[in-house]
């Protein structure tokens, strides 16, 4: 395995782009500098067609493609979440929400919103969770992270 540092605001910042998803933009990290790129692969200008080259060049060997968080891996941590939640009320509306069809992440946070402390909570519980995630892809790229 090879070994990646980067600095804890890169790694915080990878553990936000993960959880980002944007149609049409790619982001890409760049191991030899720790660096995240933008490339709009929807409507490109000439730096993004100038970019995609060098990605191209440098695809999995210096440039490597930051996933997103599957929505069923957020399912997942919204329901996990709701079981830690002790207000018996509270925890009962966020279940009711996850048997839901529709917009179920925007409700699961507006239900989540009446308590402040608990939603703080939980997007320090996604953080985590997606903080494993993101060092879980790196190893699975062949990286052993060091963050510093």
């Amino acid at each position: 395995m090879k070994e990646l540092k980067l600095s804890e605001g890169q790694m915080k910042e990878l553990v936000e782009t993960y959880d980002l998803y944007m149609d049409g933009i790619d982001f890409f990290l760049n191991i030899e500098t720790g660096e995240i790129v933008t490339l709009n692969s929807f409507d490109p200008d000439d730096e993004d067609k100038e970019l995609s080259e060098i990605i191209d060049e440098g695809f999995n060997e210096v440039y490597f493609r930051v996933p997103s968080r599957e929505s069923h891996a957020g399912y997942r941590d919204m329901s996990d979440f709701a079981e830690t939640v002790d207000n018996e009320k509270l925890r009962t509306k966020l279940v009711h929400v996850l048997d839901g069809s529709e917009k179920i992440f925007r409700k699961f946070k507006d239900t989540l919103a009446s308590d402040e402390q608990e939603l703080e909570r939980y997007y320090q519980f996604v953080e985590v969770r997606n903080r494993q995630r993101v060092i879980q892809w790196l190893e699975s790229k062949g990286f052993r992270l060091e963050v510093k």
